[in-house]
Formats: structure tokens, C-alpha cells, sequence
């Protein structure tokens, strides 16, 4: 698999996600449709937030290891971008229950930093 095709399949990923977000947020009645509403918007927040945020990391990296990336590095920058994505969503959860968003915040980011550091390691 090259790096282009990769990164084409991302950016695919990004167009699909963001059209259905706006499409379920257009067309879909929550009221009716409620867990089908809310799936549907927070997989396609998840999916469109974590390739925006693969392809900034990736040529964050691409600048950091002078135009020397391989595969590895866009697989690893699209992990750390969907731990991000999840983060944020964690915090939009938190943030509707009305729960101490300072304390959970925290908590949250080192859950999802250890387990990324204990993914890592393990490669």
C-alpha cells in the first residue's frame, strides 16, 4: 500500500463523514429517530475529526523527519488523531451531563495517554 493511496483514503473518509454529519444534522429528526440521530452523528464526528487531524500530524511529521515518512507514520499519526477525537468526545459527554469538566478532562487524558503509551510499546 503507497502512502498517496493511504492518504487519498483518508481524505475519503473525511469527505464521506462530513457529508453525513451535515446530512443527519439536516435531515434526520432527533426526536424520532434518537439513537439512530445520535450513532450516527458521533461516528461521523469521530471519523471526520480524526482524518482532519491525521493529515495536520501527518505533515506535522513530514516536516519534523524531513520529508523521510513511511506508512508506519501515517498509521501512527491517524491512532493518535482518533485518541484526540475520542478525548474530545469524552469531553462534549461530560460536558452534557454537567460533570466537573476540569477533574474528568484530566482523567481522561491520562487514560488515553497510558493507553497510548502501552500501545506503543507493545510494537
Amino acid at each position: 500500500m503507497k502512502k498517496r493511496f493511504l492518504l487519498i483514503l483518508i481524505f475519503i473518509i473525511f469527505l464521506i463523514c462530513a457529508t453525513t454529519f451535515f446530512l443527519v444534522m439536516k435531515y434526520l429528526d432527533p426526536y424520532e429517530y434518537t439513537k439512530l440521530w445520535i450513532w450516527s452523528l458521533v461516528f461521523s464526528y469521530l471519523f471526520w475529526l480524526s482524518s482532519i487531524i491525521t493529515i495536520f500530524l501527518y505533515f506535522i511529521k513530514k516536516i519534523y523527519f524531513r520529508w523521510n515518512i513511511t506508512i508506519y507514520h501515517i498509521l501512527v499519526s491517524f491512532r493518535q488523531s482518533f485518541f484526540i477525537s475520542v478525548y474530545f468526545l469524552i469531553l462534549i459527554f461530560f460536558n452534557y451531563y454537567w460533570v466537573s469538566l476540569f477533574l474528568t478532562s484530566i482523567l481522561a487524558f491520562i487514560v488515553l495517554f497510558f493507553l497510548e503509551l502501552f500501545i506503543k510499546n507493545q510494537e
